[in-house]
């Protein structure tokens, strides 16, 4: 071995190319040998890494320098490139899982678990204090594993013991989500699927369709942040309006039961009255984990005071409507007289009234044609209080 560092310590030029496994008189056989002793992958690690040793001779590009035999020939990218040691990436391990972008999230880059040296030499990469390092790559938690939700329980910082991840955001431990393989050992198969970092679905979660409120690209998967939209349009309704179409199940049309009216009632299409806001018939949430939102089951709770019947899609008690009971998925159903008469029974009206003839009494809420008046969005019509001059 003594004769072995003299000689690769000692720079010398060369008259022609290197021939012969390089052995005539510059290194010991085997050089080019993987299973050698002397591979120079080998000899080298015992110089404590001596690139600039082997630039001595095959240059400072090591593109072959006084040796005229070049190390780009086998490494493409110079001899302490990332790709020399590591190709495309590491390959042991969970290495390939973490680093190859899929359906569920996207690529893991190597600075999340470990510190990426901006050069080979770089101490306590392969070299400390100028002496190779033997033992495994250390582990040192980037930002990701360290993130917390808004639904977070973390009851430390991550940590990595050589084989174990713990409290790390990326698998689930530092979540209230109910996962099965919250701390995976680095040595272990993944665990297919959703439920190794959180329930199906998440243990504060009620419904199991994750795609109704977190249809996202895979980017944006275990990034910190929960992906729902800018706001109530990211599980139902659009950016126009919070109140479907799209309902829950996805579904556009006023024939589907989680569609129906809600865009009638809320924009006030028929000029009837002003819109209607959401929280007239439901409880709306000050956030998105609010207690009776997503925490429980669908459909949505609606008021009870309007007597809404699910089964016959119809309000029993819905002063809106007088005595109307119209059928929430059906359109055309409501006009002047289809909730009181044209004109309404009883005194003081008579028989003879027409649209035309409600300005008389009540001019705040009809014009003189028998037009519903609504400014700005509001109108004394269906507000409780009946209007009279």
């Amino acid at each position: 071995m003594l004769g072995l560092l003299v000689s690769c310590a000692d720079p010398r030029g060369r008259s022609g190319p290197c021939t012969a496994d390089c052995t005539a008189d510059v290194h010991a056989p085997g050089i080019l040998d993987l299973a050698s002793e002397n591979f120079h992958g080998r000899v080298l690690a015992r110089l404590d890494w001596g690139f600039p040793l082997c630039a001595s001779c095959h240059g400072g590009d090591f593109s072959g320098g006084t040796s005229g035999v070049s190390c780009l020939g086998c490494h493409r990218d110079g001899p302490t490139a990332c790709t020399t040691c590591h190709g495309a990436g590491p390959t042991t391990r969970a290495h390939p899982v973490h680093a190859a972008p899929g359906a569920a999230f996207a690529a893991v880059t190597c600075g999340e678990c470990h510190v990426v040296p901006a050069r080979w030499d770089d101490d306590g990469h392969i070299l400390h204090d100028g002496v190779a390092i033997t033992t495994p790559a250390k582990v040192v938690f980037g930002a990701r594993a360290a993130l917390t939700a808004g639904v977070a329980d973390r009851a430390g910082p991550p940590s990595w013991d050589g084989a174990t991840c713990r409290n790390v955001y990326c698998h689930g431990d530092a979540l209230r989500a109910g996962g099965l393989a919250t701390e995976p050992r680095w040595d272990a198969p993944a665990v297919a699927g959703c439920t190794g970092c959180h329930g199906d679905p998440p243990a504060n979660h009620v419904r199991s369709d994750c795609a109704s409120c977190h249809a996202r690209p895979a980017e944006l998967h275990i990034d910190g942040i929960v992906q729902i939209g800018t706001g109530c349009d990211g599980c139902h309704g659009s950016a126009n309006s919070p109140a479907p179409p799209m309902d829950l199940a996805g579904n556009l049309y006023t024939s589907a039961l989680g569609v129906g009216a809600h865009q009638a009632h809320l924009q006030g299409g028929a000029r009837l009255a002003a819109p209607v806001p959401c929280a007239t018939c439901h409880l709306v949430p000050a956030s998105i984990d609010a207690p009776g939102h997503i925490d429980t089951p669908a459909p949505a709770e609606v008021t009870l005071s309007l007597g809404w019947d699910r089964d016959t899609r119809t309000c029993a008690s819905s002063y809106c409507h007088g005595d109307a009971r119209p059928d929430w998925t059906s359109r055309g159903q409501v006009s002047c007289g289809s909730c009181h008469g044209v004109p309404p029974p009883g005194a003081p009206h008579t028989p003879a009234m027409t649209l035309t003839s409600c300005a008389s009494c009540h001019p705040g809420t009809v014009d003189a044609a028998g037009t519903i008046l609504i400014t700005n969005g509001v109108s004394e019509h269906i507000n409780g209080h009946v209007d009279l001059r």
